[in-house]
């Protein structure tokens, strides 16, 4: 069975009227946000959404009861959505409570439940729309009711091929994957909300709007980097260089990595190099956590850098073979389970930034395909 499904085209970069962002208020606004959700979620990404209104192809859970929904509009098009929800740790559901390690957060405040935390989710655009301002404006927005609501510690997950653009807002991981119901494999970040240093470092959007804010809580960082040590052997996608990139991955591989993984066959180092930063990222998989999700759509494609996993497919771990789906050029879906057997380290390579990469360098980007498409052949990829 053919699982890939169709690339979307981002176009529309040239706007005739304003964006405007607004928060949903009516039941026909939010209504119109559910099925916008549903549009890109089921019928455009096509994850599983067990937990969906098919039948009205609307999609809403129970966050939305409390949540604020955010609306980004051309006109009278809505083009985009997010949701925030803010409230004591308390007022979030205990799953979320456990995967964004929310008691520990709690301890800055001396286990006081009184602050106010953050949890941004259901963020999208259109994807005529993906070039255009519409997705900056929103976090500006949800930025500005972060000050708003004295919130110190902002959380956000996202599926592993979308990591360098939440990092580059600003946010960072904690080193915490696991499978949601209805989106599939997930990695979950705070914001330091009073981090403007970090914001500046990665070149986050946010920091003009953030520069602007009176008080910083500068104790915030240093208690952070102590009580979340573990985080630090976290490599940023934003702040590792091309070089620094190119070093890890040939300590990882024992050798430069265009003469470890078929797909970089043929290419210079210079081209190998460019391709793997502006593509590719380093994910740490604790043991016992999922790298694949059978079922769960690719969006990406992984290799495996460090570690040991366990498999429902065939059970090798070489650099010459992929784990789960080859979801780079196209989206597909992953035949297997793929678990992290020790603590793992996998390359990700990204179907978003790969497309962005197509368009800037395409002659790197035709050498990668044609290497793909030899490797798809003779199915070099677990599942």
């Amino acid at each position: 069975m053919n699982n890939t499904l169709s690339i979307p085209i981002y176009q529309k970069e040239a706007l005739e009227e304003p964006i405007v962002i607004g928060i949903a208020a009516t039941p026909e606004e939010k209504k119109e946000i559910y099925r916008l959700r549903y549009r890109i979620y089921a019928e455009e990404i096509s994850y599983k959404l067990v937990s969906a209104d098919h039948s009205n192809k609307l999609l809403y859970d129970e966050l939305d009861e409390w949540g604020i929904l955010l609306y980004a509009k051309i006109g009278t098009e809505l083009i985009g959505t997010a949701r925030m929800n803010v409230g004591r740790i308390s007022d979030f559901p205990s799953e979320l409570v456990q995967h964004f390690l929310m008691d520990r957060f709690q301890k800055f405040y001396k286990k006081e439940d009184k602050q106010n935390f953050s949890f941004i989710s259901k963020g999208m655009i259109s994807p005529d729309y993906r070039s255009s301002r519409a997705l900056n404006m929103l976090m500006e927005k949800i930025y500005q009711l972060y000050l708003n609501n004295q919130v110190q510690f902002g959380f956000v997950n996202c599926n592993f091929h979308l990591i360098p653009l939440h990092e580059h807002f600003g946010h960072r991981r904690l080193g915490v994957n696991y499978v949601d119901p209805n989106l599939g494999l997930l990695t979950n970040f705070v914001m330091l909300i009073d981090d403007i240093e970090h914001l500046r470092a990665v070149g986050s959007p946010l920091v003009n709007i953030a520069s602007k804010k009176r008080t910083l809580n500068n104790q915030v960082v240093d208690w952070f980097h102590s009580e979340f040590a573990e985080t630090a052997s976290i490599t940023n996608s934003q702040l590792v260089s091309e070089d620094e990139l190119w070093v890890i991955l040939c300590n990882h591989l024992g050798n430069a990595p265009n003469k470890i993984i078929p797909m970089l066959k043929g290419l210079p180092v210079t081209q190998a190099k460019k391709f793997l930063h502006r593509c590719g990222f380093i994910v740490p998989c604790p043991a016992g956590s999922y790298i694949v999700s059978r079922g769960g759509v690719s969006n990406e494609l992984n290799i495996l850098l460090s570690g040991t996993i366990q498999s429902s497919g065939e059970n090798n771990t070489s650099p010459d073979k992929y784990l789960g789906a080859i979801g780079l050029v196209n989206r597909t879906k992953h035949a297997v389970n793929i678990i992290a057997d020790t603590n793992v380290e996998i390359l990700v390579l990204s179907f978003h930034y790969f497309q962005k990469f197509r368009r800037s360098c395409p002659e790197i980007a035709n050498k990668v395909l044609h290497n793909i498409s030899g490797i798809t052949r003779n199915k070099k990829d677990i599942g």
